[in-house]
C-alpha cells in the first residue's frame, strides 16, 4: 500500500522536493520511499517514508549484498538523515534562495532516458540501420563512472549490462554496413546482419529498461 497522498504532499513541501540523502532538487524525479522495507515489517505510516530521488533510492534498496561493496544504508540512519534535512529545511530557508532552482538529472534516471531512446532505435531497426542511427552510450558511460551501477543487484545490473553489450554490438555491424555503402561496395549480408543484431538488442534493452522501471515501482508501492 502506498503511504496516505494528503501526507505525502505536506512531506515533499517540508522538503522542497529536494532528496534527504544527496539533497538535489528532484521536481516531479522523487520518490517517497520506506525506510524500513514492507517485507522487514515497514510501515505505510508517513514517519516510515523518506523522499528521495531515483540515485539515492538504488543506492537505499538495491544494494547488492552478494557483492557489497562499502556500507549499505541502515533505517536507523535514513531516519536521520530525514529529520537532519528537515531540520534545516524548517530553520534555514535561506539556503533555497541561495542555490540553483534546477532540477540536476541523476545517473540512473538520465540512463532510463537513454534506454527509452534506445528502445525507439531497436523498434525501428529496419529503417535505422540503413541511415545509421546507432544506439546511445554516453548515459551509461556517465553512471559507470559514477559508481550508480557498482551498488546494483544482480537482477537489476545484469540486464542492464547485458543490454548495452549487445548494443555495442548492433552497433559495429551498423558502422561496418555504413562504412561498406561509403565504398560502393554493399552487400546484402551487410545490412542483413545490422539488422539481426538491431533486433536481438530489442528485446534485452526491453529488459534492461522493465528491470530499472520495475525496481522504481516497487519501491514507490512498499519498498524493495
Amino acid at each position: 500500500m502506498p503511504f496516505p497522498r494528503d501526507l505525502v504532499e505536506t512531506l515533499l513541501a517540508s522538503v522542497h522536493r529536494r532528496c534527504c540523502i544527496c539533497h538535489r532538487f528532484c521536481g516531479v524525479k522523487i520518490e517517497t520511499d520506506h525506510m524500513v522495507p514492507a517485507p522487514e515489517g515497514g510501515t505505510d505510516d508517513i514517519s516510515n517514508a523518506i523522499p528521495v530521488c531515483f540515485d539515492c533510492h538504488a543506492e537505499i534498496h538495491a544494494y547488492n549484498v552478494q557483492h557489497p561493496r562499502g556500507r549499505r544504508f541502515t533505517p536507523a540512519e535514513l531516519q536521520q538523515h530525514k529529520q537532519q534535512w528537515l531540520e534545516v529545511c524548517r530553520s534555514r530557508p535561506e539556503v533555497f534562495v541561495a542555490s540553483p532552482w534546477h532540477s540536476d538529472m541523476g545517473p540512473l534516471q538520465a540512463l532510463i532516458d537513454e534506454l527509452e531512446f534506445n528502445r525507439v532505435v531497436a523498434a525501428h531497426h529496419a529503417e535505422f540501420a540503413t541511415r545509421g542511427a546507432l544506439f546511445a552510450f554516453e548515459q551509461f558511460h556517465r553512471a559507470i563512472a559514477a559508481g550508480s551501477l557498482a551498488v546494483l543487484d544482480d537482477s537489476i545490473k545484469g540486464p542492464i549490462l547485458r543490454a548495452y553489450a549487445s548494443m555495442s554490438r548492433a552497433n559495429q555491424r551498423v558502422l561496418a554496413e555504413i562504412n561498406q555503402d561509403t565504398r560502393g561496395e554493399r552487400m546484402a549480408t551487410g545490412r542483413e546482419q545490422a539488422n539481426t543484431a538491431m533486433r536481438e538488442a530489442q528485446n534485452v534493452v526491453d529488459a534492461a529498461l522493465n528491470a530499472l522501471l520495475g525496481f522504481l515501482a516497487a519501491g514507490e508501492a512498499g519498498g524493495a
